[in-house]
């Protein structure tokens, strides 16, 4: 008899330790990211231990570019990431659909500043001389969307508005210094860097708050990890707060994990991060609609189709 008690009290312990594995698994939230300032929250709730405070188990993984994030998220491999609106409706018309929940940035046109710059030697330095001058951009992007938005914004026709295909960041950054090409968008830091070595300012999005970075999660996920989304922002919100009272002692993570190169913070000011928050129907209505008139998209998604407001952590 005492044989059997103690067979039975492993096998009761064997089961609670599986049920105990699997749970732990099944809450796991993977969120991928862009070695890019606007994720540094995430990075400081990790290190801090805020998402393990609110019991919610979050890995980061780490992404070269926004392809591969989405291309990982539309096929499950990960559960949330940091993005743009374009990247969520690029998702949904692709048969993947992922909701917003909050922004990262751009809760004012100082947050994840957009600029077109002129090279140091073109001698541009309004919007109007731009008028068929080739501007160096990534294609079908939040860098095009932005290019496009600040020149109609304007006066430039669309049919003024010339843009040469230069993706990767680096390389226009070069070219534009160098005097190769004339003109380019570039997002913060690479365009404070820019105008520090030379390079001329010529309109960036400050007055008009035209980019929202986005927090965003598979539909699926969301369906059956609601909570866990609303910790994680808790988490999140605690880590945002924490860098802007203090944005000196974060300096090291920002380089390390961002991604954002030593050199840009004597002249790029660190962002402040805004709590979760929803971002406006109009700022994504307008992403939406210009995705559409360019064929990115096959219909313009709703602002319910593409957003969740309801997992935002009570203040």
């Amino acid at each position: 008899m005492g044989n059997k008690k103690c067979l039975f009290f492993v096998l009761a312990l064997i089961l609670i330790l599986l049920t105990g594995c699997n749970a732990k698994k099944e809450e796991k939230m993977k969120i991928g990211l862009l070695p890019i300032s606007d994720a540094l929250p995430f990075y400081v709730a990790a290190e801090k231990g805020y998402f393990k405070a609110e019991g919610v188990n979050v890995e980061l993984i780490r992404f070269e570019s926004a392809v591969e994030r989405d291309s990982a998220i539309g096929a499950g491999e990960i559960d949330g990431a940091v993005g743009d609106i374009l990247a969520v409706a690029a998702l949904y018309n692709s048969g993947a659909p992922a909701k917003i929940v909050s922004i990262s940035l751009g809760e004012t046109g100082k947050e994840g500043r957009f600029a077109i710059l002129s090279s140091p030697g073109s001698g541009i330095a309004r919007p109007e001389q731009l008028k068929n001058v080739p501007v160096a951009i990534s294609t079908n992007s939040i860098i095009e969307y932005m290019t496009d938005n600040l020149l109609l914004g304007q006066g430039l026709q669309q049919g003024e508005i010339i843009k040469e295909a230069i993706p990767k960041i680096p390389v226009r950054f070069n070219l534009l210094l160098e005097d190769k090409i004339k003109a380019a968008c570039l997002p913060d830091p690479m365009a404070a860097m820019a105008e520090s070595k030379g390079a001329r300012l010529v309109i960036d999005d400050t007055a008009t708050n035209l980019s929202q970075t986005v927090i965003y999660f598979r539909t699926g996920y969301i369906d059956s990890n609601s909570q866990s989304i609303t910790k994680c922002l808790k988490a999140y919100a605690r880590a945002a707060r924490e860098i802007n009272e203090n944005p000196s002692a974060y300096v090291d993570l920002l380089v390390e994990k961002a991604g954002v190169p030593r050199e840009a913070l004597t002249v790029f000011t660190m962002d402040h991060y805004p709590v979760p928050q929803m971002p406006t129907k109009e700022q994504v209505d307008k992403v939406v609609e210009w995705m559409f008139e360019k064929n990115l998209i096959k219909k313009q998604f709703s602002y319910g189709e593409l957003t969740r407001s309801d997992l935002i952590p009570a203040k």
